[in-house]
């Protein structure tokens, strides 16, 4: 009976431990595979505009880059066509920020009320996750994947989703979430 008991306990401690030293390891190989290049992939989403992704390795320890992913106010300073990101309430990593953006050479503005957020760590890689709660887009979400590299580099992994309500091919949006996941970077 105690062995039927200690066997599953055990299980469900160590899984979790080999799962990231897994995941450490893969972002490892990855780095590796990349160099100094930045990788972009088209990534399906629930509507007809996919998510533009970017991995890149980026030449700093990963509580520098986490420094400047939670500091929401400054996203306007790096991400494409962004011009305000005001924090209108934050609690540690988790906040509510409005963003605004102007496209089509500035002849369109988008804006967004975002709910960012820290997701739970897996394994060595931290997430922080962005929701648009309110806003004049029909969906706007980003995600940030920060993991550590044995050499105290971090790969980072980028996902845009910005569809907004505006009469244009679907593939013009997915291609331009692809073009600034890689400008992000």
């Amino acid at each position: 009976m105690r062995q039927t008991f200690l066997l599953p306990l055990l299980a469900t401690l160590l899984v979790p431990a080999f799962a990231a030293a897994e995941s450490t390891a893969d972002a490892q190989r990855e780095a590796e595979r990349l160099g100094g290049t930045i990788r972009t992939s088209e990534v399906a989403s629930s509507g007809s505009v996919a998510w533009g992704e970017a991995l890149a390795v980026v030449d700093a320890p990963v509580e520098s880059v986490m420094a400047t992913v939670t500091d929401y106010a400054k996203y306007y300073e790096f991400l494409p066509h962004f011009n305000q990101s005001r924090v209108l309430s934050q609690r540690g990593h988790n906040a509510l920020v409005y963003m605004q953006a102007s496209i089509i050479h500035d002849s369109a503005t988008l804006w967004a009320q975002m709910r960012i957020f820290a997701r739970r760590p897996q394994g060595e890689t931290k997430i922080i996750e962005a929701r648009m709660t309110e806003g004049n887009m029909d969906q706007f979400a980003a995600r940030w994947e920060i993991t550590p590299l044995a050499d105290g580099r971090s790969l980072v992994r980028f996902r845009l989703l910005v569809e907004p309500d505006l009469p244009m091919p679907s593939s013009v949006f997915t291609s331009q979430n692809l073009t600034n996941a890689e400008r992000t970077m």
